[in-house]
């Protein structure tokens, strides 16, 4: 029997082939010398596509573009000069110019003395498909489908390696929304992953083709830029973001309303790894975060100093509270405008710091803001000053309530156990807050009328300098309203703040609110301040904070002034 090519075989050797071949459910085919198709199987013309009577006889360059069977023809003569077993994975273009993925391993055999090549064909597409769909997912945020943070590293280590060579001035931007929260809390999880899907399309379109943009989870992005320059760059995609953020989200539920902090971090050349790149970036982060948000800043070595100090002053708050014995109470009276009698002393805490000495709230209170640990540090003051006023029964305790006391969990019921603890009476307590506390804090105005309505007295601190003091006046029942130190300093210099403290001592007399007025540092502030009809008076001129042992001395004076008078 004459083959097509012309090649004499042994015929029954050939059938016997075949039939093996015929029964195996993967492509199977054999060529000749001639690089020519001479046996195949009904699934190896499924794979490419074409029928037997075609692919019988016809070579590489029959079937498949010049390019791949150039390659095909290369690798088969490899096998019929070296006589060697040769495994490939490589991507075929069938029939219907459909690419599939396979692993063709190729064996030269002998058969009725002709040197024949034996081909079989593993589809590995789908495999494939499904491997690179397992990475896809491993390294994008499925929401989003930009890259997630382990994608977002692999990048950073490959600038990082550019960067050993001295040809990278990659910048790394983290990226927090601000206000994110309220949006989820308020119009529902749809709503916010609508919203974030929204937002990862302006950072894409902000950035260029070479840049990443990433989600590293909730609400927090990052971009690496390729190159940005001398900072320029940088500046002005973070600008960029920053106005995308301030847009309005057009959503189902109705408008959303964000904002965005950022921190920039650029790779230097001395740079270790990328966990210093991402720690650098973190830093500004949360600089631009304590200066209000909505801004970005750039990571520094003096800022990294600053944010290190404020840290460890964190930690030994922590240390200090556990202790116990660094902590310390000071308290300034606030006397009658009229005859100088102590109505209450205002409690104020001092920290004798082992390494720093003495701190006052200014140093400190900040850092237990944002920590969390004002919470603890409040009632520490509130039960540690309400023991001590047992020695004076006849004034009241002034303690001050901060933002983050306001805001946290069950304040009024922690106060009241205190009260009870110390058999403290509630109608000798004045808890001080501010202006802005009550508008930045939804709920506080339902807290505070909780606290009053156990007897304490609400005092609104430093008055005049919020937005909306009469509201607050009117939301929550007041009891007494104290004028910020900043108008009594300036009533001589500036007729503005002498009307100002005027208005709010004939309101508080309207309304039936005591008014105090703090920083009396003069004699002519203390008389014009009586003329104006502010009951109460607290000050250096009165006197200073005092030591509990010193405070013990003055209330003896007091009290001995008082009958005397």
């Amino acid at each position: 029997m004459r083959c097509g090519t012309g090649w004499k075989m042994n015929v029954q050797r050939l059938a016997d082939l075949q039939g093996i071949i015929d029964v195996m459910p993967t492509p199977v085919f054999v060529k000749n010398r001639a690089h020519r198709i001479i046996l195949l199987n009904e699934s190896a013309c499924e794979l490419f596509g074409h029928s037997r009577e075609v692919m019988l006889s016809s070579s590489d360059y029959d079937l498949f573009p010049a390019e791949q069977a150039e390659v095909f023809h290369a690798a088969d003569d490899r096998v019929f000069s070296l006589d060697t077993f040769d495994e490939v994975e490589e991507q075929v273009t069938n029939a219907v110019h459909c690419v599939r993925t396979v692993i063709t391993r190729k064996k030269k055999v002998e058969i009725g003395g002709e040197e024949l090549l034996v081909a079989v064909v593993t589809d590995v597409t789908a495999y494939r498909e499904a491997e690179a769909r397992s990475r896809y997912l491993a390294l994008h945020d499925v929401l989003t489908g930009l890259p997630n943070r382990m994608l977002l590293n692999e990048r950073i280590d490959q600038e990082l390696l550019r960067a050993s060579r001295r040809e990278s001035q990659a910048a790394l931007i983290y990226i927090d929304l601000d206000r994110f929260k309220e949006v989820n809390d308020s119009m529902g999880h749809q709503a916010g992953d609508e919203l974030i899907r929204q937002f990862a399309e302006r950072l894409t379109a902000i950035v260029r083709a070479s840049d990443t943009v990433a989600r590293l989870g909730g609400d927090e992005f990052a971009i690496l830029l390729h190159d940005a320059g001398d900072g320029v760059q940088s500046d002005e995609i973070c600008n960029r973001v920053l106005a995308a953020a301030r847009r309005p989200f057009m959503i189902e539920q109705g408008q959303a309303h964000v904002g965005a902090s950022l921190g920039i971090a650029h790779l230097g050349s001395g740079m270790a790894d990328r966990a210093e790149l991402h720690r650098r970036a973190d830093v500004a982060l949360y600089q631009a975060k304590r200066e209000g948000r909505g801004c970005f800043r750039i990571f520094s070595d003096e800022l990294d100093a600053r944010i290190q100090a404020r840290r460890a002053l964190e930690t030994d708050l922590r240390c200090a509270l556990a202790a116990g014995d660094q902590l310390k109470i000071d308290y300034q009276p606030l006397l009658s405008a009229r005859d100088d009698r102590v109505m209450a002393l205002e409690a104020l805490v001092r920290w004798d710091h082992p390494r720093l000495g003495r701190l006052t709230p200014a140093d400190f209170l900040d850092v237990a803001e944002e920590s969390g640990l004002i919470v603890p540090l409040g009632e520490w003051v509130l039960e540690r000053a309400c023991a001590t006023m047992a020695k004076w029964p006849d004034v009241s305790l002034a303690v001050n309530i901060s933002p983050g006391q306001l805001s946290s969990d069950a304040l009024v019921e922690r106060v009241l156990k205190i009260l009870d603890r110390t058999g403290f009476d509630p109608t000798r307590l004045q808890l001080e807050v501010t202006e802005h506390a009550i508008l930045d804090m939804e709920g506080a105005v339902e807290t505070l009328k909780e606290l009053r309505a156990t007897g304490i007295k609400l005092v609104l601190d430093d008055f005049g300098t919020g937005y909306s003091s009469l509201s607050h006046l009117q939301k929550i029942e007041i009891d007494k309203v104290k004028i910020d130190r900043s108008f009594v300093a300036e009533m001589s210099l500036l007729g503005g703040s002498s009307a100002i403290v005027q208005a709010v001592a004939t309101l508080g007399s309207s309304l039936g609110i005591s008014v105090t007025a703090e920083g009396v540092e003069t004699e002519e502030q203390r008389a014009f301040l009586r003329a104006l009809g502010c009951e109460e008076l607290q000050g250096y001129l009165l006197s200073r904070p005092m030591n509990e042992n010193e405070t013990g001395t003055y209330m003896e004076r007091s009290t001995a002034a008082s009958q005397a008078a």
